[in-house]
């Protein structure tokens, strides 16, 4: 007897908590706006991924959301500050359903974003040769490899190793407006296309950045804190990586205590390494 094929499907929740809080009026309309939109999500993955004649496929629908906390806002002070405050009652729905998804199951990891959740889990299925998609409208997770839906345009892209590598490369040169992540002023992604155009290696499309910086006269600490930033995390190691960067940097911060023995302290990697 053949085993089940299972389909995954990892959701970027968050930005549909934003979608159903701008539209629904009460706590009853949140929950059900929410669950219909899941619905219609899932049944678009399954007429498009999914063979209708092999009941042996199963659909493994699995819902990111943001936990408590943030590494990159430890990482710079700066990230997502220039964001305008919500309004209470914007603030209260998107509160309500965090709380109604995570009762329905959805996942939350201390420290991250909901599309870094999703971004490991799609490279730990890859390694795993399962099948999976990437529901999201986040320009980030197109440094991801794999099928893409995106739910707010409803369209479908499927992105490559190179193609990954090429739009994290875009936004090391452009930045990120909305999170408040530096890129070199005056280029958009027009102009950071034309900088990257014919250089087809990652590590090509790097030395070309790190020129384009340093061509603007910007410090290369700087390129790399936003890299840094952009970059998805693809393992719990990368997590663990970070975890160890920032204790290490709170200890170097810690005010010099007389009584207590001097610790030596290292330099730790660069975590874009």
């Amino acid at each position: 007897m053949s085993e089940n094929t299972k389909v995954n499907m990892f959701v970027d929740a968050d930005s549909i908590f934003f979608k159903v809080a701008y539209s629904a009026k009460n706590d009853k309309e949140l929950r059900v706006n929410y669950d219909t939109f899941c619905r219609r999500m899932e049944l678009e993955v399954t007429n498009k991924l999914m063979n209708p004649f092999d009941d042996k496929q199963l659909l493994a629908p699995i819902y990111a959301v943001k936990g408590n906390d943030n590494y990159r806002k430890k990482l710079s002070s700066d990230y997502k500050s220039t964001r305008p405050d919500l309004d209470q009652e914007i603030k209260d729905k998107l509160n309500f359903l965090h709380a109604h998804a995570m009762h329905k199951g959805a996942v939350a990891s201390t420290g991250m974003e909901a599309d870094d959740l999703v971004s490991i889990w799609a490279y730990e299925a890859r390694e795993k040769e399962e099948q999976y998609v990437i529901c999201g409208i986040d320009k980030d997770l197109l440094q991801i490899p794999g099928n893409h839906y995106n739910y707010g345009k409803d369209t479908w892209t499927f992105i490559d190793d190179l193609t990954g590598n090429y739009n994290l490369m875009l936004q090391c040169l452009t930045g990120d407006n909305s999170d408040n992540i530096k890129g070199i002023k005056g280029i958009g992604p027009k102009k950071a296309a034309k900088i990257l155009e014919g250089i087809d290696t990652p590590a090509d499309r790097w030395e070309r950045v790190i020129k384009e910086w340093e061509d603007n006269n910007l410090p290369r600490h700087e390129l790399e804190l936003s890299k840094k930033l952009l970059t998805m995390l693809t393992s719990w190691k990368d997590y663990e990586n970070i975890r160890t960067h920032l204790q290490s940097k709170a200890t170097l911060r810690k005010p010099h205590d007389p009584q207590k023995q001097d610790v030596k302290t290292e330099s730790v990697s660069g975590l874009s390494e």
